[in-house]
């Protein structure tokens, strides 16, 4: 017994025992700001976005940087060319993104995972068409951006930036916004209130197709059921329905949150008046509406309601 507790208070000794560390490891930045010739004012800008959000704004990256992703695959996929953009263009990337993106989101958000890790800003992100013999100019389509893990690359870079419309910043703060509220959603970064899905009734039997304005009975049953369009045209606004016929009724849970976000966030309360007379349209709008200001602090109107 007496040898068992010398025994155990040498190991006890032993574990109170300081040991040394040793000099610190250095730990190494993934980028280094300033990258590149960009202006002063732009560098400047993307520093302090770093300096108080964590996030790079990269203009100068590589393909691998492109495309990097923890996850691997053994399926066979495209693979998407970037081009990048011009230095002298960086400041005015920046500034549209703030315009139709950052500046609707609280500090306290950007903070935490408001902003991915990586923004990149290109000039072009291409994929090379299948087959051969396409015409001199069409051998590629291209893209305005791709998400991959924590990064989102935006296209654009270049000078068409300082001719840009009001129509067009519109059209792609819309664009945009409809992505990054996807990266959120499917990120877990933004959740969506399960008070949602207990208003329409899903399990109930399918619409009565076709649901389009040529039968207006029919269009509007489908409404009264809480339902709203998948899409508007970028010019006319002529809505496109997400319920084509009975096929389409299994998936009515995606598509009908997916409608709602696109309302939320790229339709004005004049375009949205005349759908929020349905009171089941309107009692969902007012719960995400709701939602997202009181748990997130984020107005999903006033980027809705933004124009340029």
């Amino acid at each position: 017994m007496k040898n068992i507790l010398i025994i155990c208070c040498m190991f006890l000794f032993s574990c109170t025992k300081d040991v040394e560390i040793g000099a610190p490891i250095p730990v190494e930045v993934d980028y280094v700001l300033p990258q590149g010739n960009a202006s002063a004012e732009a560098n400047a800008k993307i520093q302090q976005l770093y300096d108080n959000y964590g996030s790079y704004f990269l203009y100068v990256f590589t393909q691998k940087d492109f495309d990097w992703t923890q996850s691997t695959s053994t399926g066979t996929t495209k693979a998407d060319t970037v081009v990048l953009g011009a230095p002298a263009y960086a400041g005015d990337m920046v500034n549209l993104l703030e315009d139709i993106w950052l500046k609707f989101l609280p500090e306290a958000f950007k903070k935490s995972q408001g902003i991915p890790y990586r923004v990149m800003m290109a000039d072009t992100i291409k994929q090379r068409r299948a087959g051969t013999g396409w015409p001199a100019g069409m051998e590629y389509l291209y893209f305005d951006y791709k998400v991959v893990g924590k990064s989102i690359t935006f296209a654009g870079m270049n000078a068409s930036l300082r001719t840009m419309t009001p129509a067009q910043k519109l059209a792609k703060k819309n664009l945009l916004i409809g992505v990054i509220w996807n990266y959120y959603i499917s990120a877990n970064i933004l959740d969506v209130p399960a008070a949602f899905y207990n208003v329409s009734n899903y399990a109930a039997t399918a619409p009565t197709s076709p649901v389009n304005a040529a039968n207006p009975a029919n269009l509007d049953a489908f409404r009264a059921r809480g339902f709203l369009p998948a899409s508007y045209n970028a010019v006319s606004g002529a809505p496109a329905e997400w319920y084509f016929a009975s096929y389409s009724w299994p998936a009515a849970k995606t598509s009908d949150i997916s409608s709602f976000m696109t309302a939320i966030t790229q339709r004005t309360d004049a375009q949205l008046q005349p759908y929020l007379a349905y009171p089941l349209i309107k009692q969902k709008f007012d719960i995400l509406v709701n939602h997202y200001k009181t748990k997130y602090n984020i107005d999903v109107r006033a980027i809705g309601n933004a124009t340029y």
